[in-house]
């Protein structure tokens, strides 16, 4: 077991979650920008992210707050419940009172988080709020176990039907991980965070009526769905490259595990990135991202810094911002 200390918990508490969610905001600005009949992005919603300032979402478009703060509940969530049972799984962690105020703070931020999406979405439509809640309700319970024996039974309850089982003794019933079905980890991501950061600024601006009927040259929709799904998927499975003998150990049944091989996991991302590339080689942005993606996939090694891995998460951003630097020249 790795030794718990000041530096790594910052790293997993922080900034790793802000870091991520970095692309989110590049990406859902992107999409805000070239999907708006307005063909332009507000930023004051980011302003009152960054500062926790005064919020200014009342008259502005708040779907980059809700794909931001959101990113950052899912992923921070996930790394402070991973955390917290490595610091109480030794007794000497408890005397040290800088990790737990760590802890603490971690605790603050995410529920500073948690209120400016909760602001955010009280200004949308309902159909935002239940897109947000339909992909972060499954992030947010990656690691929690699911008993699908008992929420059929609640489900029952509250539709009035009455099950003829529930006077029988319980009886031990395996439970759901999301992040334990074999295979779905990294597929589950990239839609979540892709097709989730379309379905929100898509329900935003038709929400507000500035949704465009078509978009930019040479953006179209099924180009930022299928690029940025599969690149959140090609990203979640490098890191599983990178936690690839951890996680041959305890069982978990991501892609390089199952096919037993990272040099075949690579050539697998690979392919993907490939046929992005190619399927929309008109798009110099997709085509750059895929490009440099690519490299990443064979620079990286399972052995590689973790940090150097946040490269990965970045594939989109630099050609995002390349973009908005070429339109507003």
């Amino acid at each position: 077991m790795s030794i718990l200390t000041i530096p790594k918990l910052a790293d997993e508490l922080f900034l790793r979650p802000i870091v991520i969610s970095m692309n989110s905001l590049a990406l859902s600005s992107l999409m805000s920008l070239v999907m708006s009949t307005n063909g332009k992005v507000d930023w004051r919603p980011v302003v009152s992210l960054i500062r926790y300032q005064r919020i200014l979402l009342t008259q502005s478009h708040p779907q980059i707050t809700i794909c931001v703060t959101a990113d950052i509940l899912a992923i921070g969530a996930d790394h402070l419940k991973d955390q917290e049972e490595e610091f109480t799984s030794d007794h000497n962690n408890a005397k040290d009172q800088r990790l737990a105020s760590l802890f603490t703070c971690a605790r603050t931020f995410l529920t500073i988080s948690a209120v400016l999406l909760a602001l955010a979405l009280f200004l949308c439509p309902i159909s935002t709020l239940l897109t947000t809640a339909t992909f972060v309700v499954p992030a947010l319970l990656w690691t929690t176990p699911i008993s699908l024996k008992k929420s059929g039974l609640i489900l029952k309850r509250l539709i009035g039907i009455s099950a003829e089982d529930d006077h029988k003794p319980p009886t031990s019933a395996s439970a759901l991980v999301i992040k334990r079905i074999p295979g779905m980890k990294a597929i589950f991501n990239g839609i979540i965070r892709g097709c989730g950061t379309y379905a929100v600024v898509l329900t935003v601006l038709s929400g507000s009526g500035s949704l465009a009927n078509v978009l930019p040259p040479p953006w179209t929709g099924v180009q930022l769905i299928v690029w940025s799904t599969v690149n959140r998927t090609c990203h979640a499975i490098m890191t599983d490259v990178r936690d690839f003998e951890d996680d041959l150990k305890t069982g978990v049944p991501t892609i390089p595990v199952l096919l037993g091989s990272v040099v075949k996991t690579k050539l697998l991302i690979t392919a993907c990135h490939m046929l992005v590339m190619l399927a929309f080689i008109e798009n110099p942005y997709i085509m750059g991202s895929c490009l440099y993606a690519t490299a990443l996939v064979w620079i990286l090694r399972k052995n590689s810094p973790k940090k150097a891995f946040l490269l990965s998460s970045h594939s989109q951003s630099a050609f995002i911002i390349w973009y908005f630097l070429v339109r507003h020249a």
